[in-house]
């Protein structure tokens, strides 16, 4: 069940595919696998019907007879939540399970009196789903502490990105600078995601100020992807007209960010606020590049600090340049630190892991 109309695509199509490879690693035949969405697209797939978590009695019924039809007892929800409207139709249609796999924050955390209410509030709810499935430790914490969710009732299963497109660059792989107009003695300091205050922007460029004026640091160049329209120009003015702006660039919104990241040498995420888990530092990680992240959520979980790179205090961008300079100075550790975030995700973050964690949780529930 998608909460999201049919055909999105981006990140939603991609977790689609996901869940659908999982459930037939876990042993069902893919003509047994069935899809609901707010808004339907293609009306002719018999395995597809129109619904909303939030629908009308009248579809809840229609939705009812269709479970009921093809005896369907097993559910995994996109962002379902607790109390549920569409819960009880389900149940009565004959689903023994309901998995909903939440991709947000749940909730802030709570403790004391607040905590032990929430805790009391989830045990007297009926229409809840039995397990909640979060892409990092963060995550489920704002589901156990934020909204009294019991441990038991929830899972971690992280992203997964696909090994074979975000990969390490082979020996010579210029792509970045050749692509971006970089001269090739510089050392790509590599960004990617939204161009946001919230997602330390503003440090990143503070640090290649700090690099660039105070620590006379010319062999990096800072790359940020993922710019659409202005949104780059507030942080553009930071350096214009210094020397710090040629050691700078904004790539835009573009297709070819595996490439990029694999002829970079550092992977940076800046986030000065919640960041619960990035695709962008999984994707890192496969390519090969040491990471330096805010210490904050789930990219520390990501991120190993002294392992496969660094962990900086948010907002602290003397420190993140001084990390940057720390392996521009010392390309063994550096290294080290590359062959490290490939290891990790190739086993704990690829699309395979994901997959095989779904398709086990799938078989486990479906046989309580």
């Amino acid at each position: 069940m998608l909460h999201c109309p049919q055909h999105t695509g981006y990140a939603i199509g991609t977790l689609e595919k996901v869940f659908a490879d999982a459930a037939v690693a876990a042993g069902y035949d893919p003509d047994r696998i069935f899809y609901s969405y707010p808004k339907v697209v293609e009306t002719t797939d018999p395995r597809v019907i129109e619904c909303r978590y939030d629908d009308t009695r009248a579809r809840y019924q229609r939705l009812e007879g269709f479970v009921r039809r093809n005896e369907i007892r097993q559910v995994i929800a996109f962002d379902l939540g607790f109390p549920s409207q569409v819960i009880p139709f389900l149940r009565h249609a004959g689903v023994r399970q309901v998995i909903s796999y939440w991709g947000a924050s749940m909730s802030s955390v709570n403790s004391g009196v607040k905590l032990a209410l929430k805790r009391l509030e989830w045990a007297m709810r009926r229409r809840k789903p039995d397990v909640f499935v979060f892409e990092s430790e963060a995550m489920r914490r704002t589901a156990t502490h934020g909204r009294g969710v019991p441990h038991a009732r929830t899972r971690v299963v992280y992203l997964g990105v696909d090994t074979r497109k975000y990969r390490p660059a082979s020996a010579g792989d210029w792509y970045v600078h050749d692509t971006l107009g970089i001269p090739r003695e510089r050392k790509v300091v590599f960004y990617s995601g939204h161009i946001e205050e919230r997602k330390g922007i503003r440090v990143l460029m503070q640090a290649a100020v700090h690099l660039v004026e105070i620590l006379q640091e010319r062999r990096f160049h800072l790359v940020l992807c993922g710019n659409k329209g202005a949104e780059a120009e507030p942080f553009r003015q930071l350096v214009a007209g210094s020397a710090t702006a040629d050691h700078v660039t904004f790539g835009g919104y573009r297709a070819d960010v595996p490439e990029l990241m694999r002829s970079s040498y550092i992977g940076v995420i800046a986030s000065t606020g919640w960041d619960s888990f990035t695709m962008s530092s999984v994707e890192m990680m496969a390519s090969g590049l040491p990471l330096i992240v805010s210490r904050l959520q789930g990219l520390a979980e990501t991120a190993r600090d002294g392992e496969n790179g660094f962990h900086v205090e948010p907002g602290n961008p003397v420190e993140l340049a001084e990390r940057v300079r720390e392996l521009i100075d010392d390309p063994q550790k550096a290294g080290a630190f590359s062959r490290k975030s490939r290891q990790l995700a190739e086993s704990k973050y690829s699309r395979e892991a994901q997959v095989g964690s779904i398709a086990e949780l799938l078989r486990a529930t479906g046989q309580s």
